[in-house]
């Protein structure tokens, strides 16, 4: 999952749809689909700027012109990768938020879907982690909305769990998000450019190590602030 630009929310009325109204009569599906599998393999093992239209199509089969009967340009194509991608996971997210087990179960069910849907293919990985990153054009264009909504979910699950007594009271849920979600996003560029065959952690590792902290058993962590010295 690409990151968001730091503003929580945009309506998304006013962000332009990619690949809207680009299904052109008699439209093929299966064609369709493995251009958006050519275009996840090409893009990750290219690079998005490397990558050309040409190169997309011969790996789908079909011709370059084909391409353009389903997508305006190369963005467009990168732009519905995400967003086509990101709605499963938003779906099956939707579905694990809304259970009646645990929050900290919830919350860790939440955590091993981001953990999966990108650690599972190496290719979606690269194009996740690393292409949609290096364009903040394409960061603002295409992650926002659904990224922020992925938090909210993480946020909604925090909420319900201090609610319910299973978290501190004084746990701040947008901090707690910021931290799941960058734990879990450098555990997979860890992972992405090491070429290490797992990540090292899943999501109950990482989860219990944040719901636990840091603390031993029993002990006594201290947190103090160092005092600035005043200027002589």
């Amino acid at each position: 999952m690409a990151h968001s630009s730091g503003r929580d929310a945009l309506p998304e009325a006013v962000l332009p749809t990619a690949g809207e109204e680009r299904a052109p009569a008699g439209a093929d599906p299966e064609k369709r689909r493995r251009i958006l599998e050519a275009a996840v393999r090409t893009f990750g093992r290219r690079g998005f700027h490397e990558a050309r239209i040409a190169e997309i199509a011969a790996a789908a089969k079909v011709a370059e012109g084909t391409v353009y009967l389903y997508f305006r340009n190369k963005e467009d194509l990168l732009g519905v990768v995400f967003d086509e991608s990101m709605d499963g996971v938003l779906e099956k997210g939707r579905a694990l938020a809304r259970s009646k087990a645990p929050a900290g179960e919830r919350l860790t069910a939440l955590v091993d879907l981001h953990l999966q849907f990108i650690g599972s293919d190496r290719d979606l990985a690269s194009v996740f982690q690393i292409e949609l990153r290096r364009s903040a054009r394409l960061v603002e264009r295409f992650s926002r909305s659904k990224l922020v909504e992925y938090f909210r979910l993480l946020g909604d699950v925090l909420r319900d769990g201090i609610a319910r007594g299973e978290f501190r009271r004084s746990l701040d849920p947008r901090l707690a998000v910021r931290v799941l979600f960058g734990a879990a996003d450098e555990i997979l560029s860890e992972w992405l450019l090491s070429g290490e065959r797992k990540p090292i952690a899943d999501a109950k590792q990482l989860v219990g190590t944040l719901l636990r902290g840091f603390a031993a058993p029993g002990g006594s962590l201290k947190v103090t602030e160092r005092r600035r010295r005043k200027p002589q």
